[in-house]
């Protein structure tokens, strides 16, 4: 099973990573990413993170304060690609009223890959974003029927690509 972090999540779980290191008191909201985080290994969860989240979180490593947490973090996690056919999804995505950055993470769960080209797409989004997950299950529907009218044009593996679920980190496996 594979899950994409959006960048609020991974953000929630490396900021109450550093407040447990620190001893600060971690919201419910870091709690619930944390846990999710901790827990997804045993459940055979993979997790990925959006190349911004890692360009980001390079840049930050050679802080003395974050580069273990850093390095923990992208320890265990991987960095999803654009893969063919991600940037007219993500134009077809912001037809069904999704902003830009929302659809290009759902682009990315559907048609993202790795370096090695060896995986297609996500199984999930893990996202705090409650607007993009009630807009999702809003449109699901039109969404995969129109995935699947693009798809009959797809060579293999792109005619295969599936769409995720999104979910907040709390619901998933729960």
């Amino acid at each position: 099973m594979r899950c994409l972090l959006d960048k609020v999540t991974a953000r929630r779980i490396m900021e109450g990573m550093l407040k447990l290191v620190e001893g600060r008191e971690v919201t419910s909201t870091e709690l619930f990413a944390l846990y999710f985080y901790r827990r997804s290994p045993s459940n055979g969860i993979a997790l990925f993170i959006l190349p911004q989240t890692h360009n980001l979180l390079k840049r930050l490593e050679h802080l003395s304060r974050y580069v273990v947490l850093i390095r923990s973090f992208l320890a265990v996690t991987q960095v999803i690609h654009l893969a063919r056919y991600f940037k007219r999804w993500a134009r077809r995505l912001r037809e069904y009223g999704f902003t830009k950055e929302d659809a290009e993470v759902l682009a990315l769960a559907t048609f993202g890959t790795t370096l090695n080209r060896d995986i297609l797409g996500m199984h999930l989004i893990a996202t705090f974003d409650q607007p993009m997950i009630n807009q999702w299950i809003a449109q699901r529907v039109g969404i995969q029927k129109r995935l699947l009218n693009m798809q009959r044009n797809f060579a293999a593996p792109y005619c295969h690509a599936s769409l995720p679920t999104v979910e907040s980190p709390e619901r998933i496996g729960a």
